[in-house]
C-alpha cells in the first residue's frame, strides 16, 4: 500500500490498484469462437463434414461406390487410390494430398471448383493429426 500527503490529506493509494491485478488462480474461459489451429479437439460432425458439405464435395464422393465423404467410415475405407484418411497422419493423408497443388495425381480438389481456404484445410489437417475420431 502507498500513502503520500497531498496539501494537508494523506492518499491511500494501491489497494484498489493491486486488487485488481491479482490472480484468480484460473485462466479466463477461451472465446468459443476462436479455436487456435492444434489446440482445441476437432469434431467431425461439427467442423470437417460442414467444409465438405458446403464445397459440394458430395456430389461426386457420395454413396455409389469409390470415395464417400459422409462419414468417418467411409474416409478410412477410401476408395479406388486407398485410404483418404491416415489418422494421425494428414501429410499422408489422401483427403489433404488432393487439396493441394500438386495433387499427388489426376485433379485438384474439389474439381473445377476454387481451392479450399487454408483455414479450411487447417481444419481438416487437425481433425486427422488427431486420431480423425468419429465426433
Amino acid at each position: 500500500m502507498l500513502a503520500c500527503r497531498v496539501g494537508g490529506a494523506t492518499l491511500i493509494v494501491g489497494m484498489v490498484v493491486l486488487y485488481g491485478c491479482t490472480d484468480s488462480g484460473t485462466d479466463p474461459a477461451p472465446d468459443p469462437g476462436s479455436r487456435p489451429s492444434g489446440t482445441t479437439n476437432v469434431s467431425f460432425a461439427r467442423d470437417v463434414l460442414p467444409i465438405l458439405h458446403d464445397r459440394a464435395c458430395a456430389e461426386c464422393h457420395g454413396n455409389d461406390g469409390g470415395l464417400s465423404i459422409h462419414t468417418v467410415a467411409g474416409l478410412l475405407s477410401g476408395g479406388v487410390h486407398g485410404p483418404a484418411v491416415v489418422p494421425g497422419n494428414a501429410d499422408s493423408s489422401l483427403l489433404v494430398r488432393k487439396l493441394r497443388t500438386p495433387p499427388p495425381f489426376g485433379d485438384r480438389m474439389p474439381k473445377g471448383g476454387a481451392p479450399l481456404p487454408e483455414s479450411s484445410i487447417t481444419v481438416i489437417r487437425n481433425w486427422i493429426n488427431q486420431g480423425a475420431a468419429n465426433n
